[in-house]
């Protein structure tokens, strides 16, 4: 069985050709051929979408059996239809992703948020599938935060919590949103780079004091966050991935020192990396239950 999983984000789309065993085997995944293209989202609505359709004509999806798609903004598990997306996508609120989709290629295609695209990965197939509830920050462009509740796929059990937008502080940051002091201004990979140094390997390394205040700040707003959903959602395990999560080498250790002061709660690194969206929507797909996909 083949299938075609994307991943959409606001720098970049990836997509993945994927081979499956069995649909439930988590072993029976592998990726056969993985590509990456700009999203070219400053273009607005229709740009986006024909690079969504781009990625997935990559390959050879008339041969392909399932073809899934995860993106950034809030995205109705059901429908499929973008609740809300921040300027990282423009024009994408209100865009009814899978219908427009399936109708382009002539067959169903599901849509689901990236972060719980994300979370299925390595709930089902990663760093948590031995655990029964998890709770998964994403830490890229944005903060995603996405709650898996239970073992089973639908509407009720996978849970976009949108704690990327969880008011860090009052009066703070601008957010893309239209509000301030949101998480996602202060713990993710955007918010490093800007108020820190454009390169996060050079920032991680730094000796310079105010670039260390801005790593040991980072570590304590992303406690504070983890903290507030674990109040929330008590979730069994804690798993972390994005792209800063691929350089948990130079900051990891460090972080963990702060986390494990506050919580016991268990935490610990994403194992799939960035192929994780297009594999989370392709397992959604074929083991999930949607009421109008």
């Amino acid at each position: 069985m083949l299938a075609i999983g994307v991943d959409v984000g606001g720098t970049s789309i990836k997509s993945a050709l994927i081979e499956i065993g069995d649909p439930k085997v988590a072993e029976s995944y592998g990726i056969v051929k993985f590509h990456s293209l700009p999203t070219q989202a400053r273009d607005g609505r229709d740009r986006i979408v024909a690079n969504i359709i781009k990625a997935i004509e990559v390959f050879d999806w008339k041969s392909c059996d399932m073809i899934a798609v995860a993106s950034a903004g809030t995205i109705d598990w059901d429908s499929g239809n973008v609740v809300f997306a921040t300027n990282s996508l423009p024009g994408f609120t209100g865009l009814e992703l899978s219908r427009v989709l399936s109708e382009y290629f002539g067959r169903r295609v599901i849509a689901i948020n990236d972060a719980v695209s994300a979370l299925v990965a390595e709930g089902f197939l990663g760093a948590g599938k031995k655990a029964n509830s998890v709770m998964m920050f994403t830490l890229g462009t944005g903060l995603g935060a996405s709650l898996l509740k239970s073992k089973t796929l639908d509407a009720r059990s996978v849970v976009d919590t949108k704690l990327g937008h969880y008011k860090l502080y009052d009066g703070g940051r601008e957010c893309a949103c239209g509000e301030k002091g949101c998480a996602e201004r202060y713990v993710s990979a955007t918010a490093l780079k800007k108020y820190g140094n454009e390169n996060l390997y050079q920032l991680f390394n730094s000796n310079d004091i105010l670039q260390k205040k801005t790593i040991g700040d980072f570590y304590k707003d992303f406690t504070r966050v983890i903290l507030r959903a674990v109040e929330l959602y008590s979730p069994e395990l804690i798993v972390v991935g994005g792209g800063v999560i691929e350089m948990s080498e130079y900051w990891w250790q460090g972080f963990l020192k702060e986390y494990k002061s506050k919580s016991f709660t268990p935490i610990v690194c994403a194992n799939l990396g960035n192929k994780a969206g297009a594999l989370g929507a392709v397992y959604a797909m074929a083991n999930g239950k949607f009421e109008n996909q």
